[in-house]
């Protein structure tokens, strides 16, 4: 009988220290607690895709916008301003140039040269639209085209001519305001107008010979 105590005994203590063994390793093994994980860094912003042109080149930026142009109304504030150019016949034939000035009284310089007449409103201006030429070739009259041309602060109305004239101007005061006229006396006919003519009698006097029998040009003339 005392065998088997001693057997039971010694299985209790070892299932006791098996327990024993099995509640250390137990313990030991629970994992640590995990450290707080770091907050996480915001995502910086994506440029849009831009697509490239299959040349290679780099894709060209839009230009800057262009700054308007001064208004050219605004220089001419407090100026004299001279309206547009205007040619007119007269009843005796001759042909005028005029020119109206608002906005105050300028001094008038005459200038010619070979083929044109210039005359220098000093201190006036124009705008852009009253600067185009005005043709007056069709007309019977020396004139073949006048022009408001700017010179710095000054204004030219020049005068083409296709013959020389002798040319009258003055100032007149109006209502409307300044005018600057200058005026031709009628065109003289051009010379070849009158070869037909001459022309004409020429081949009648050939035909008066050439009935005459007893002319010597008669053979010549056939």
């Amino acid at each position: 009988m005392r065998p088997s105590r001693h057997l039971s005994l010694s299985l209790s203590l070892a299932l006791g220290l098996a327990s024993s063994l099995a509640f250390a390793q137990g313990a030991t093994a629970q994992p640590a607690p995990k450290a707080p994980a770091a907050p996480e860094k915001a995502a910086a912003p994506q440029k849009p895709a831009v697509n490239k042109p299959r040349g290679g080149s780099a894709p060209q930026r839009p230009g800057r916008a262009r700054k308007p142009k001064k208004d050219a109304q605004a220089s001419l504030a407090g100026r004299p301003v001279a309206t547009f150019p205007g040619f007119r016949m007269l009843p005796t034939g001759g042909s005028r140039v005029f020119v109206q000035i608002h906005g105050g009284k300028v001094d008038v310089a005459e200038s010619k040269a070979a083929g044109r007449l210039v005359y220098r409103l000093k201190g006036a201006g124009a705008i852009q639209t009253n600067r185009f030429p005005l043709v007056t070739s069709f007309f019977a009259t020396p004139v073949t085209q006048v022009q408001l041309v700017g010179q710095g602060n000054d204004l030219d109305m020049v005068i083409d001519l296709r013959t020389q004239a002798d040319a009258t101007y003055r100032v007149l005061e109006t209502d409307q305001g300044m005018v600057l006229q200058v005026d031709f006396p009628p065109s003289v006919p051009e010379q070849r107008s009158a070869a037909p003519a001459e022309g004409a009698r020429k081949r009648s006097e050939r035909r008066t010979i050439s009935q005459d029998p007893g002319s010597d040009e008669e053979s010549s003339d056939l």
